[in-house]
């Protein structure tokens, strides 16, 4: 369905109570010829030598398309395994590294392609995404070079009471945080201020976690709609641009002139 939509990247994540994200990504890949695949993993779960063997076989089975992500409690575990896959799979998938503090900004500015900052941490999005372009900026690192991905909870609804029943029906949502405070959340035109908020602070990819609803399909349509635009032209608080007149005639008699 998103690969239909237009989604650009489906994410799946070891931490997800009873699934194996590996096994997830194969199956994702069987109904899927466009979007990317990407897992966030655990790097204890794994050795990097064998996690490097699965993904070489997946990528070139799925034409490319495969992205890879560690997110762990260890740093240095994170640091030393992030090391041997970058050397087993060079120029291979793209690595993403999940950050909340200084120690994993530093180990993602040195070897990822992109930090991920995870939905616990959204309320301190500006300060990490200053922390991490004054890391790179440390390092040597052009700040541009490296992607700032973000988890966020998203509900949307053709209005907020929709947004909030949807939330409610999800108890994943319930452990991580409300919407409200921790992604995106309320009508279209809420959640498309609010990407376009983070958009301006340097966000370059969100990763959208959906409520599992009967009509997640009507979510994913209008998640769809958010994003169109650029940041050139969508600024934030920006107005509205004016709606298009009716058709002639439409709602009522034709007007007389």
């Amino acid at each position: 369905m998103c690969d239909r939509a237009g989604v650009d990247a489906l994410w799946v994540a070891d931490r997800a109570p009873r699934l194996d994200a590996w096994t997830a990504l194969v199956l994702a890949a069987l109904d899927t010829s466009r979007a990317r695949l990407g897992a966030m993993l655990e790097p204890t779960f794994r050795p990097p030598t064998v996690l490097a063997a699965m993904a070489r076989t997946l990528d070139a089975a799925a034409g490319g398309r495969l992205e890879l992500g560690l997110a762990s409690d260890r740093v240095e575990g994170t640091e030393e395994y992030a090391r041997a896959l970058r050397d087993l799979l060079a120029g291979g998938p793209p690595l993403s590294i999940a950050i909340a503090g200084p120690r994993e900004i530093g180990v993602a500015v040195r070897l990822a392609d992109d930090v991920v900052i995870p939905a616990s941490a959204l309320r301190d999005v500006r300060g990490l995404i200053g922390a991490v372009r004054a890391g790179c900026e440390a390092a040597g690192r052009d700040p541009a070079s490296l992607g700032i991905a973000v988890d966020v909870l998203v509900s949307i609804g053709r209005t907020s009471a929709e947004a909030h029943a949807r939330a409610s029906h999800d108890p994943r949502f319930h452990d991580i945080g409300h919407p409200p405070t921790r992604g995106i959340f309320g009508t279209l035109e809420q959640c498309q201020d609010r990407a376009i908020e983070l958009a301006h602070l340097g966000v370059t990819d969100l990763r959208c976690l959906l409520p599992n609803t009967p009509d997640v399909h009507d979510a994913i349509a209008q998640l769809t709609a958010v994003v169109v635009g650029t940041v050139d032209v969508l600024t934030p608080n920006s107005p509205r641009s004016k709606a298009p007149d009716p058709p002639e005639g439409w709602g009522g008699r034709p007007v007389r002139r």
